[in-house]
């Protein structure tokens, strides 16, 4: 290793959704790939959620590799949703992995990250996550689709140039194994068998903290599993709103879509709340004045 590993999680600004699309993930990953060559970082593992993301990083300071690659993701974000400021809380969290044990154990809880929040069942099956690109060799992928950068050629909404060493896909995205560092993974990890098993089965601190947690919410609010991402439910109500960003909806609108897409899909409150950047208890009260006004009518 050349340099420090550090374990960073960024999170949305009141637990806000950061991502509302498949097309804002992946581009904060292109980000990643960009930035991380320009910067002199190393990728080792990253999980991104629709409300913060997690890093394993290995710089001897990540603080303005983070910087630049959160004003370029919020000018994305700015653009394409019409809003203003940054996104994302103004601070964020880096821990310094300055042993083996701490890098396993941080190495586990970004990959199980999807899985440790009920959002995907393993972390294979997680389209956001970079579990499946280590240990190549033993699962797998297809590279017929894989495409050289041409000379020149620029990231989208960024002046940046993707290096030409780089691989895209059929769609103009990166491919994550060309900036991973999946040798280093595979090298802690060992064997494939033994990586599968370490993210497949919960380590005892995430199981004794699924404990603590089930005698804390609300019963019937959120399902063991969610049937609808945060990602998939944003993206619903974007297509339902076109041409209209949430930006600008007004509240009253706002509420309208919650009652509809609470009926409609399986979805919690709590969701419904990240996506639209409103605190969970404000929606609720929303939500319910509105119904309560609605039987009031019915009965009249």
């Amino acid at each position: 290793m050349q340099g420090k590993l550090w374990h960073v999680c960024v999170q949305g600004n009141g637990g806000q959704s950061m991502f509302l699309n498949k097309s804002d993930v992946l581009h904060f990953i292109d980000l990643l790939g960009v930035y991380s060559f320009y910067y002199g970082v190393k990728i080792w593992a990253y999980d991104i959620l629709s409300n913060h993301f997690h890093l394993i990083l290995e710089c001897e300071n990540a603080h303005k590799f983070i910087q630049a690659l959160r004003i370029s993701y919020s000018k994305y974000y700015q653009t394409v949703h019409n809003t203003i400021g940054s996104i994302g809380r103004k601070g964020y969290s880096a821990g310094l992995l300055n042993s083996k044990k701490k890098l396993v154990e941080k190495i586990i809880y970004v990959i199980r990250n999807s899985v440790k929040h009920k959002v995907y069942p393993h972390s294979f099956v997680d389209p956001y996550n970079s579990a499946k690109y280590y240990f190549f060799l033993n699962h797998e992928e297809s590279m017929l689709t894989l495409k050289p950068v041409r000379p020149g050629c620029k990231l989208s909404h960024s002046d940046k140039k993707i290096p030409e060493h780089y691989l895209l896909d059929v769609n103009g995205n990166i491919y994550p194994r060309s900036f991973l560092n999946t040798s280093s993974i595979e090298k802690v990890f060992e064997t494939y068998g033994n990586f599968m098993k370490m993210i497949t089965y919960p380590t005892q601190k995430e199981s004794d903290e699924q404990q603590k947690s089930k005698g804390i919410l609300n019963s019937g609010d959120e399902p063991n599993f969610v049937k609808v991402t945060d990602l998939q439910l944003s993206e619903l109500i974007l297509k339902q709103i076109r041409p209209k960003q949430f930006s600008s909806l007004s509240n009253v609108e706002i509420v309208s879509i919650a009652v509809h897409c609470k009926k409609k899909y399986p979805v919690s409150v709590r969701q419904l709340s990240r996506v639209f950047g409103i605190p969970e208890s404000t929606l609720r009260l929303r939500m319910q004045i509105r119904s309560a006004a609605q039987e009031e009518i019915s009965d009249f």
